[in-house]
């Protein structure tokens, strides 16, 4: 669920398609997948405590990786407010609001909400870039908003439950969180490359994180059993560490498009995961959310591919 800065590429002979497909096929399971495994890891360990582990697993990955691939380098001094701004409101942000919604709602129903980010994006780009507000985007962030409503149906929701309105506000507000990220992240001029950043991002918002965490939190609560260092493993090393720089390598593979396809993938795999794992039973106006957000963020994509051939036309 720590989702790398999108860029927005046009279709070209240059693309590796079948590397791209495999990358984005891996990002997707693992990422799906993590909503149950984040859901069952919330009985081990309190919300914050359990960001901040997988948060340090991930970033000690990406580290790694880095390394690995010959490119880690300090950051250059102009790309270091964007590494805050990421690390602070696309990864810690995110995360941490997401997994503290995760307390009080179902597993599959936290996937469709949280990656609602690729619909909040238009009008924010709309009002603080300046990049026109088509009519194909603002289809697709009506369907968006339709779905969302489809999901916060006040007819459908147990209001008796504790936590239903607190979970879900947690959630939309993480995506609103992410989506201020991504407008800083598109007015930057990056001076370093993008994957050779994200260990130093994830690693700002563990130098937050860590004392935020211990003094919120009673780390003594946490159940340190075999089943919680798988758990924390899945969450931290594959969904916050290596899937992160698979989706970076899918981003440079794919076609916009298709990277907006993605947004759809992860949450379709979150519900039937959740359904297989948990034993969760979506309902019928998730379901409908699902294909109305779905839609919304196919016609963003499109749109977004229609903008690239352009730029790419005119440069």
């Amino acid at each position: 669920m720590s989702r790398p800065a999108e860029a927005v590429t046009a279709a070209g002979p240059g693309y590796a398609w079948r590397n791209g497909y495999l990358l984005l096929a891996f990002t997707a399971l693992t990422w799906g997948i993590n909503f149950p495994i984040l859901k069952m890891g919330l009985s081990y360990s309190p919300p914050l405590l359990y960001t901040t582990l997988r948060m340090i697993l991930g970033t000690i990955t990406m580290f790694v990786i880095a390394r690995c691939l010959g490119i880690l380098r300090v950051p250059h001094r102009s790309d270091i407010p964007v590494v805050f701004s990421v690390g602070l409101l696309q990864n810690m942000g995110f995360i941490t609001l997401v997994t503290m919604g995760m307390q009080f709602m179902p597993a599959g129903r936290a996937a469709i909400l949280a990656y609602t980010s690729p619909i909040w994006v238009v009008p924010a780009a709309a009002l603080f870039l300046g990049e026109r507000f088509t009519l194909a985007r603002a289809l697709g962030t009506g369907l968006g908003l339709a779905g969302l409503m489809a999901i916060f149906n006040p007819l459908t929701i147990d209001w008796e439950a504790p936590g239903t309105l607190t979970g879900g506000g947690l959630i939309v507000l993480a995506t609103l969180v992410w989506t201020a990220g991504l407008v800083h992240v598109r007015k930057h001029r990056w001076h370093g490359d993008v994957l050779s950043l994200i260990p130093w991002q994830l690693l700002s918002s563990v130098f937050l994180l860590v004392p935020l965490s211990l003094l919120m939190e009673d780390a003594a609560s946490i159940r340190w059993e075999p089943a919680f260092l798988v758990n924390i493993f899945f969450s931290g090393a594959l969904a916050s560490g290596v899937c992160v720089a698979a989706q970076v390598g899918a981003i440079r593979s794919l076609p916009a498009v298709t990277m907006s396809l993605s947004s759809a993938a992860v949450p379709a795999v979150g519900l039937i995961s959740s359904a297989v794992i948990l034993g969760e039973r979506p309902g019928s106006m998730d379901i409908v959310g699902f294909c109305l957000i779905g839609l919304g963020i196919l016609l963003v994509g499109l749109a977004d591919r229609r903008l690239a051939r352009r730029i790419s036309a005119l440069s």
